[in-house]
């Protein structure tokens, strides 16, 4: 308000500029002053005002506190005790419940042990019963798998046998009847033959009459003016022969390799040869003549390196060794130990030996390195 009085009066011109100036300027700070003391005297108004209203809210706070915390103390008390009463409840339920609850498991646990002790028993029975059967099925099939076994090996050796006494009569025939054959087959050949011999002889004289008349007519050709081709045939005789010296050393060289080639041959099977005597002398050495002659009928057709093996295998039946063989069947049936565990029940054990063989069949089994 007073500021546009003093414009007013500025633009009227009834105050100079520099006295409008300092009116202003006196005026500003009344006015700085002013506002200053009011600002000061609200401020002092409303701290006193806060002091007031603080103390007010402090101590409605306090009490609403005081009150709150109270009831809430009487709650948590009051809920204290009931839960102290129910807990005191619930033991007392419980250690009832308790001893229900370990009477039925007892009994029920009892039931059980009594049960599984009872099909335990029963399952050991079942075991024990079918442990003995199996064994006594895989005794009866072993045995019957080795009587096989060995009747085919004397099977084979009593064909081996018969068909070498077979085939030694057939061989007899055989040669009987190809001699008769033979002779009657040479006498006529020989008839034929000098029939052709004395006609060969005619004819081999006529042409030796022949040639000699050729080669006298033919040097006197050679000598004659008649022979115009003589360098022709010279050349012709030279290309001929250079064709045939050409053709020899083919064939000496082709002969050549089938003899390095045959040689080869020759010493491998020389090698396998001496080979299979030795091993054969060694294992055949302790058998009597009959015996090595079907042992060696029988190792014929097997290989060198298998040949041990197969005299192991049939040794036994060459020798007639039928004791022997009762009693390998017999240590291959009851080799293992039969071990049964059943709870307290002790370890038993079931071994069964056989005695008795024959000393010079054991001497022969020695010396041809089989064990006994």
């Amino acid at each position: 308000m007073a500021t546009e009085i003093l414009a007013n009066l500025l633009e009227t011109g009834v105050l100079s500029e520099e006295a409008g100036a300092q009116i202003k300027e006196a005026l500003d700070k009344k006015l700085s002053e002013a506002r200053e003391e009011i600002t000061a005297e609200l401020r002092e108004e409303f701290a006193q005002k806060f002091e007031h209203d603080k103390s007010v809210i402090v101590e409605a706070m306090d009490n609403m506190l005081k009150n709150t915390i109270t009831t809430e103390m009487e709650e948590f008390k009051s809920d204290r005790e009931s839960l102290i009463a129910e807990r005191v409840a619930y033991k007392k339920a419980i250690s009832e419940h308790a001893k229900l609850l370990e009477k039925f498991i007892t009994s029920r646990l009892a039931t059980e042990v009594k049960e599984l002790r009872n099909d335990r028993a029963k399952v050991n029975e079942n075991l024990e019963q079918t442990k003995k059967f199996v064994v006594k099925q895989l005794s009866r099939e072993l045995a019957e798998f080795h009587n096989d076994k060995r009747e085919l090996v004397n099977t084979k050796v009593r064909l081996v046998a018969e068909g070498k006494e077979i085939l030694n009569k057939t061989k007899d025939n055989f040669i009987k009847r190809s001699a008769e054959l033979v002779e009657n087959t040479i006498k006529n050949s020989l008839r034929s033959e000098m029939k052709t011999l004395k006609e060969d002889i005619q004819a081999a004289k006529e042409n030796e009459f022949g040639r000699k008349v050729f080669e006298a007519f033919s040097g006197e050709f050679m000598t004659s003016h008649l022979n115009e081709g003589t360098e022709v045939a010279k050349v012709n005789k030279k290309l001929d022969e250079s064709a045939t010296k050409v053709a020899e050393l083919e064939k000496v060289i082709a002969d050549k390799d089938a003899d390095i080639e045959n040689a080869t041959k020759a010493q491998r099977i020389l090698e396998d040869k001496i080979d299979r005597k030795e091993v054969m002398s060694g294992l055949l050495a302790p058998l009597g003549k009959e015996k090595r002659e079907v042992m060696s009928e029988l190792l014929e057709s097997v290989k060198t390196s298998n040949l041990k093996s197969a005299f192991k295998k049939y040794l036994p039946a060459v020798l007639d060794e039928k004791n022997v063989s009762t009693k390998e069947e017999t240590k291959t049936l009851t080799e293992g130990k039969v071990t049964e565990h059943t709870g307290d029940r002790e370890v038993v054990t079931e071994e069964s030996q056989s005695s008795g063989s024959d000393a010079e069949i054991i001497q022969l089994k020695k010396l041809a390195g089989l064990q006994n």
